[in-house]
């Protein structure tokens, strides 16, 4: 183990598809005076995935698909490293400037008092689908169990473009969880009094594309998620959410713009309410989407 280093950038894959190549020739083209390294922990990828891993100079390091879970994943990946700053980059996550990395860290950097940054996610311009429509619209997120965590924990941490301070993470770890393991950290932070920072100069270009199952089942998988972190979702909040107007006038407005191109698009307003409480109410384990 290198102690060499400032940042490691730490990847789980598993089929990650086309996007890899970009995503590490832009990591490998920073233009930073950092040192840092890049680990892939890979779960039992079919795709050619590994092969492209192999290709870059990073470390690889190789686990069965049956031992992965988000949280025990993302905690093996951080104890292989020593660096003092552990960047977490999703798959799919192409950064979107050869500064992004240095904007990314440097409020951990420059302040003792930051725990953990979180930059943000743009569409990507060079994906062959377009940003689903209530992602682009601000209106994924509607439902009342995310208004509930947020309330008690503040604005949402997303793993797929953060960084964290290696001090903190040994304090608190990831304990095992099978999805959702960035808010599960999220509320040992706010437990820990840990300061989140949102950089707003260091994006990466990810957006989504959903068939009807696969939407349903990442809402299902967050309700259940939300559940385990004290945010249940109820018959009440069911009713609350299938009956507040405000998504249906923006659905009125995407319609008349053409935009609900798909049965995904066009029944999401109701989809994502039941399936957050299909996962709340009766899931048992999540599912992959």
């Amino acid at each position: 183990m290198n102690s060499g280093f400032e940042v490691t950038i730490a990847i789980l894959t598993r089929d990650a598809g086309p996007v890899l190549p970009r995503l590490l020739d832009a990591v490998f083209a920073q233009q930073t005076s950092l040192r840092y390294e890049v680990l892939a922990v890979d779960s039992g990828s079919t795709d050619g995935s590994v092969d492209t891993l192999r290709r870059f100079p990073l470390r690889l390091i190789e686990i069965p698909k049956s031992e992965f879970d988000w949280g025990r994943t993302r905690d093996f990946a951080y104890q292989q490293c020593a660096s003092p700053v552990v960047v977490n980059l999703s798959q799919d996550a192409v950064p979107a400037r050869a500064d992004w990395l240095d904007r990314l860290v440097a409020p951990i950097l420059e302040d003792p008092v930051v725990a953990v940054t979180c930059g943000s996610s743009i569409p990507d311009p060079e994906r062959h689908f377009a940003q689903f429509v209530w992602e682009r619209n601000g209106y994924f997120y509607f439902t009342r169990e995310i208004k509930k965590f947020v309330a008690k924990y503040g604005r949402g941490l997303s793993f797929a473009n953060s960084a964290v301070r290696r001090s903190v993470w040994e304090r608190l770890r990831f304990d095992e969880q099978p999805t959702g393991e960035d808010f599960q950290f999220q509320k040992k932070l706010h437990g820990g009094g840990g300061k989140i920072v949102f950089p707003p100069d260091a994006p990466v270009l990810h957006h989504h594309n959903y068939s009807f199952g696969g939407l349903f089942r990442r809402c299902r998988n967050e309700g259940y998620t939300l559940r385990l972190l004290g945010c249940p979702y109820n018959e009440l909040d069911l009713a609350a959410d299938l009956l507040s107007p405000g998504k249906y006038v923006q659905w009125l407005r995407e319609a008349r713009r053409g935009s609900l191109k798909t049965t995904a698009d066009a029944l999401f307003p109701v989809l994502r309410p039941v399936a957050v409480y299909a996962g709340s109410r009766f899931a048992r384990r999540p599912v992959w989407y």
